[in-house]
């Protein structure tokens, strides 16, 4: 195992706390101040690893992107499509239950960002690119024709992101079973 230095852990403590503020919270709504609150650290701290909480909101994508795909990828090991989904919206479910599954932190930043920091929501959007992608891989794994695995892929993702949505939106935990059997009836289509 590989020791971090001080400052690594430094710096990822501030990344992993201002990840968990901005996506409950929101960004406009999470302060510097705020993070170095949670985090009891000094200023220079945070100045010394980030030059501003721009930069920080590339970092929290960053640190979603590969909690995301990490978590996606294991799931989606040696299965058919069915059987990632089921996995996948089943560990949802689960969290929901227990209130610990708030729906895609990239979506939700990337939302929020958008329009007032478009220039890091560039980085939420590549980072959804790569979602995609791991849709795709799952299909052409279960036997879709390699002319529509984008087309499918596309169209799981956006109805993926749509219900996540709703569901963060409601907190309704049937919205997420609905979601399952959307996305597993895409693959039989």
């Amino acid at each position: 195992m590989v020791k971090s230095t001080k400052g690594e852990r430094t710096k990822n403590r501030i990344i992993e706390t201002a990840a968990e503020l901005f996506f409950i919270n929101g960004y406009n709504s999470t302060g510097v101040n705020d993070i170095l609150r949670v985090t009891e650290l000094p200023k220079g701290s945070f100045y010394f690893h980030f030059k501003s909480k721009k930069s920080l909101a590339i970092e929290v994508n960053f640190y979603f992107q590969k909690k995301l795909a990490n978590w996606i990828l294991e799931t989606s090991k040696n299965k058919n499509w069915e059987e990632f989904i089921t996995n996948l919206v089943d560990d949802m479910i689960e969290g929901a239950l227990y209130g610990k599954y708030f729906g895609c932190p990239l979506t939700t930043l990337g939302q929020e960002l958008a329009f007032c920091e478009p220039d890091i929501a560039k980085y939420y959007s590549d980072s959804l690119n790569k979602l995609i992608c791991i849709f795709s891989s799952v299909l052409k794994r279960s036997g879709i024709d390699k002319e529509k695995i984008d087309i499918i892929a596309n169209r799981a993702f956006i109805l993926y992101e749509g219900y996540l949505v709703y569901y963060r939106i409601s907190k309704n935990v049937d919205i997420l079973r609905n979601m399952k059997n959307e996305l597993i009836s895409i693959y039989n289509q």
